[in-house]
Order: C-alpha cells, then structure tokens, then sequence
C-alpha cells in the first residue's frame, strides 16, 4: 500500500487561500469583493476546521476528519462585529485528491 502524500496544516492554508484567491471575483458580490481587496491586508484571515455536518450532506460521503478539513476565509470584524466568512472551501490534506468544494457568501 502507498503511503498518502499529505499536505502540512500550513500548507493546506496556503492551498485554500489560492484557491480562494483565484476564484473570489467571480463567485463572490462586487460588494464583498470590492470590502475584500480594500481590507484583506489589515483583516483577512484563513483559518482550518473540521467539515460540519452540512458537508456530508453536500458531499453525500463520509469525510475523514484526519484527512478533510474546512478552510474558513474571510474579514475579522471591526469594533465588536462579528467576523465576515467570505467562503468556506472543503479541501483534502492528501497532496493529489481532487476534493475541493466552496460555499461563498451570498450564494
């Protein structure tokens, strides 16, 4: 058996963040866009979790959460707001699966 090429949890991050890098103007509202370019120096942020629930339904498929996660990417909030998840990108640590399935805000 082939041992899995695994992504680091760093490395995973930087994935989801090029991912959603390349794909925010067009999935995203001019609106969040526009709020992300202006501010994602001073407050965006790219955090990893483990997949909620409403991704095994999405994906009809268990998710193993030793090899799945769910990279949040957004704005922190301003003066007490809450945060601002701009997508929430379902990703593999497995260097070459294809596993790769976005919520954006609004949609």
């Amino acid at each position: 058996m082939q041992e899995l090429e695994l992504w680091t949890l760093d490395e995973l991050c930087d994935h989801a963040f090029d991912i959603f890098e390349e794909l925010a103007a067009e999935s995203l509202s001019a609106q969040d866009y526009a709020l992300y370019q202006q501010h994602y120096e001073t407050r965006g942020y790219a955090d990893l979790t483990l997949p909620g629930e409403d991704w095994v339904d999405i994906m009809m498929q268990d998710l193993d959460p030793e090899l799945h996660f769910e990279a949040q990417i957004g704005l922190t909030g301003e003066a007490g707001e809450a945060d601002m998840v701009l997508a929430r990108i379902l990703l593999s640590r497995e260097k070459y699966e294809s596993l790769c399935h976005a919520q954006w805000r609004g949609q």
